[in-house]
C-alpha cells in the first residue's frame, strides 16, 4: 500500500511540474529524462504515458530476452520491454557505466495510447522533466544510430542525453517482433 501511495505522490509531483512548466513564461518541458541502462535518455512527453512501478511482471514463454513479459495496469494487459537490453548496441555515457544499478528505483514508462501499442518501457531511474533550456548544445545522432534516435544533447555538467522518438520506436519491426524464432537450419537437420 505504501508503494502505491508513493507512486501516486510521484505522479502528482510530475503533474504539478508539468502544470507549472506550462504556466511559466518561456519555460517548457519537452521531455521526460530517464536513465536506461548506462544511458541518459529523453522521452518526448507527448509520446509518453503514465509512470508505474516495475513490479508483478509475468514472464512470457518464447519471447526475446528484452521482452520481460506482461503486467496488468488499470485493467489493461501491457507488454513490458527492458529497453536497456533492446538498445544494447546504442552509444552510452561512460560516466554512467561506473555507477551501480539501483533495482529499487526501476519504473515503467507506458507509451502514450495514441501510439497504438500497449507497451511499457522499464527504465532504471527517472531523471525529471527537461526542456531545451536545460542543454548547452545539441547535434544529430551518430550515423550508425537507429532511426528512432533523435538529437544528442549536452547538459551544463557535460552529460550526454539521447532523444528517443517513441513513435518511431513503436513502428520499428525489430521492436514489434518479440517472438523467439527457431533456427530454420536446426529444424531442417532434426
Amino acid at each position: 500500500m505504501a508503494r502505491r501511495e508513493a507512486l501516486q505522490e510521484l505522479q502528482n509531483r510530475i503533474a504539478g511540474m508539468l502544470q507549472k512548466a506550462g504556466s511559466d513564461k518561456g519555460v517548457t518541458a519537452s521531455w521526460l529524462g530517464v536513465r536506461i541502462g548506462a544511458r541518459r535518455v529523453l522521452l518526448p512527453l507527448q509520446q509518453s504515458g503514465e509512470i508505474q512501478s516495475a513490479s508483478d511482471i509475468q514472464s512470457i514463454a518464447y519471447a526475446k530476452p528484452w521482452f520481460l513479459g506482461v503486467v496488468a495496469l488499470r485493467g489493461n494487459i501491457v507488454g513490458v520491454v527492458n529497453i536497456a537490453s533492446f538498445l544494447d548496441a546504442a552509444p552510452v555515457d561512460p560516466v554512467l557505466r561506473a555507477q551501480p544499478e539501483q533495482p529499487q528505483a526501476r519504473r515503467l514508462v507506458v507509451l502514450n495510447e495514441a501510439l497504438g501499442l500497449n507497451v511499457a518501457l522499464r527504465v532504471e531511474a527517472l531523471e525529471g522533466l527537461r526542456g531545451r533550456d536545460a542543454f548547452l548544445r545539441s547535434g544529430p545522432p551518430a550515423s550508425s544510430a537507429p532511426a528512432y534516435f533523435g538529437s544528442v544533447f549536452t547538459d551544463p555538467q557535460g552529460c550526454i542525453w539521447h532523444e528517443v522518438n517513441l513513435q518511431a520506436l513503436a513502428q520499428t519491426p525489430e521492436f514489434l517482433d518479440i517472438a523467439v524464432h527457431p533456427d530454420a537450419g536446426a529444424l531442417a537437420a532434426a
